[in-house]
């Protein structure tokens, strides 16, 4: 697996104007981002309501194709993500089941409902949970939200609509400060969900707009470096299995006792979870 590390943006909506992305992922770049995931969705709860269009095999689309990114990847790392908008446990048959769902990199699921917040936390197979400005406020209990954190699974504020939208931005702060009397703000990450160029903010503009969201300076930068780099690598041993093997090059920086330039494994064990058959890490 290739070395993760900088400045992540886990939440790019995937827009059919490609231009408009490029102009986005080219501003990350300039604004010191170092990997940056595309994210689709889809809506289980439309799908649910229309039986009639319901189709025999995946329910899932296979991710687009980013060929057409392909000139700014020596730059940036770019990856897939899909996010799963869904109001009750229904949804883990269709997961379960599915061929496409393994293709992309990154999972999140959006629950609707208090039912589907407490499944995403307790037994959602994906890595990140995400929520809803323009839904009503949902309570997530402390026991459930201490459950998501032993699972390793990151809740994630977005920034960008607090930007351009006043009700939206008091959502966003009450449930970033909701976050912090569940469980003192652990396993957070934040990401734009930036539909245009203009939405984007800098790594440090971001890490002093995370003291609003009621983080600390350091959690604040975690959100965007260390708390987004064990998402990535969550979601490689949910695809892969459950240890990761990180290659990298020791430098006299790095390390006293090493020599410069020597390649060496480093193998990170992760528990088996017991609520799911499929190997995960934690």
């Amino acid at each position: 697996m290739d070395r993760i590390g900088g400045f992540c943006d886990l939440c790019i909506p995937y827009t059919e104007n490609h231009n408009d992305l490029k102009e986005i992922v080219e501003t990350l770049i300039k604004l010191g981002y170092k990997n940056a995931a595309i994210e689709q969705q889809f809506d289980n709860t439309v799908f649910e309501k229309n039986k009639s269009t319901k189709r025999a095999g995946d329910v899932f689309q296979p991710p687009v194709n980013l060929n057409f990114l392909e000139q700014f990847r020596k730059d940036i790392k770019i990856y897939s993500r899909l996010t799963i908008i869904y109001s009750d446990n229904s949804i883990s048959h269709h997961m379960g089941t599915s061929l496409n769902l393994k293709k992309y990199d990154i999972i999140a699921g959006l629950p609707k409902t208090e039912a589907g917040l407490q499944h995403c936390c307790q037994t959602f197979n994906g890595d990140i949970i995400s929520f809803n400005t323009d839904e009503k406020f949902m309570k997530c209990s402390r026991k459930f939200y201490k459950l998501a954190v032993q699972r390793n699974v990151f809740f994630e504020i977005q920034y960008s609509p607090a930007i351009l939208d006043r009700s939206k931005r008091r959502c966003i702060i009450r449930k970033a400060h909701g976050y912090y009397s569940l469980g003192k703000s652990e396993n957070i990450i934040i990401s734009s969900g930036a539909t245009s160029a203009f939405q984007l903010r800098g790594p440090y503009d971001i890490a002093c707009l995370g003291l609003i969201f009621g983080l600390s300076e350091e959690q604040s930068k975690n959100s965007m470096r260390n708390n987004c780099r064990s998402v990535l690598l969550r979601a490689s041993g949910r695809r892969n299995g459950c240890t990761v093997v990180l290659s990298s090059k020791t430098t006299a920086e790095d390390s006293d006792s090493e020599s410069s330039g020597e390649e060496m494994d480093v193998e990170v064990p992760c528990k088996k979870l017991k609520y799911s058959s499929r190997k995960m890490i934690e």
